[in-house]
């Protein structure tokens, strides 16, 4: 019989209760070894768990299911029988988008990209909105959502996370930029990135101007709380001479509108956002979809941090700007004359 074999893995298949980095013992020994995980940073390296571990188990610090610059020891009685240090360089790098909504997977796939660059590495991933990147990310490669893959390097999962399991990520989504979930999951640094969705579609210029507006979001509570306050800015844009075009999923009542409500593909909403002058929105994907393809966006939240979305190309409306973290309890509510102003000073500008 030959020594027992260590097997190391960055593969995380449970990122709630963090279950990777780990080593797999295989052999026949009754020994009881120690594996001691650190993560190596600037002042060198910090123990951040030490497990025991005997022949058919698999150990894990159970610290953090993201991406950490891990150095893991085995040893026997102090002595040192196997190492390896975390490296994906030319390896292959599973990552899953662990959201529905098409704000979270516009907001994230940007940072995907930055890390097979980063480290020079195959990167495989799975979103629910894959028709949406696959044109435009060349060399990621996309699968389906619940796609398993088993002989990947390391695999992660972005997702936001509201009840502090520091585990999933080492942020809460309520307090930060979206983008910086992803940033601060995959390890890379806290800058805005946009994912350019534009360069599949056509620019078209109409005879007539014409604006995209949305008064829906995922969840009612970001909706925008003044009564008739949409149609009142429906009626000034149709007085500047725009022909506004709903582009919301859900039904609409408002009047003298192009109502394009329903059930539309992505690519085709991305289309007509492209097009549009501008779109006025919510907190909402349809925002984050106008701001990917290069569209200006007004975005009308009185409950997100102004930092929450996006920070270029946008006119940021809130009537509670002091915001520090999503709050969905506020009082103050943006009213047609400051949305009205904010129209008006954009296209002054241009």
């Amino acid at each position: 019989m030959g020594m027992d074999t260590f097997e190391f893995s960055y593969k995380t298949t449970l990122p709630k209760e963090a279950n990777a980095p780990n080593v797999t013992i295989k052999g026949y020994s009754d020994n009881e070894y120690d594996i001691l995980f650190y993560v190596v940073n600037q002042n060198g390296l910090n123990l951040t768990n030490s497990v025991k571990g005997r022949v058919n188990q698999t150990v894990t610090p159970n610290v953090v299911q993201w991406v950490v610059d891990w150095y893991i020891e085995v040893r026997l009685n102090g002595k040192l029988l196997a190492s390896d240090r975390f490296n994906p360089n030319d390896k292959t790098v599973f990552i899953k988008m662990d959201a529905h909504a098409l704000g979270d997977n516009i907001a994230w796939i940007p940072y995907v990209e930055e890390f097979r660059k980063r480290y020079n590495c195959t990167v495989i991933c799975s979103t629910f909105k894959n028709d949406l990147f696959k044109d435009i990310y060349k060399d990621i490669l996309f699968v389906k959502p619940n796609t398993i893959i088993d002989n990947v390097y390391a695999q992660y999962y972005i997702g936001a996370s509201y009840d502090g399991n520091i585990k999933y990520s080492p942020v809460s989504a309520n307090k930060v930029s979206l983008q910086f979930v992803a940033t601060s999951i995959l390890n890379l640094p806290p800058v805005e990135l946009r994912p350019p969705l534009e360069n599949q579609l056509k620019k078209i210029k109409y005879q007539k101007k014409y604006v995209c507006i949305s008064e829906h979001a995922s969840d009612q509570k970001k909706g925008w709380k003044y009564k008739n306050g949409w149609q009142i800015i429906v009626n000034y844009l149709n007085y500047l001479g725009y022909d506004v075009v709903v582009i919301s999923k859900e039904k609409t009542e408002l009047k003298n509108v192009i109502d394009l409500t329903g059930d539309h593909s992505l690519l085709d909403r991305a289309q007509t956002l492209h097009n549009a002058e501008f779109f006025i929105g919510l907190s909402s994907g349809l925002s984050w979809l106008s701001w990917s393809v290069n569209t200006h966006v007004f975005l009308i939240s009185d409950v997100t941090q102004i930092t929450h979305e996006f920070i270029t190309n946008v006119t940021r409306i809130s009537a509670n700007p002091d915001l520090q973290e999503v709050n969905y309890d506020t009082i103050n509510i943006t009213t047609p004359k400051t949305v009205i102003n904010k129209i008006k000073d954009y296209l002054n500008g241009k």
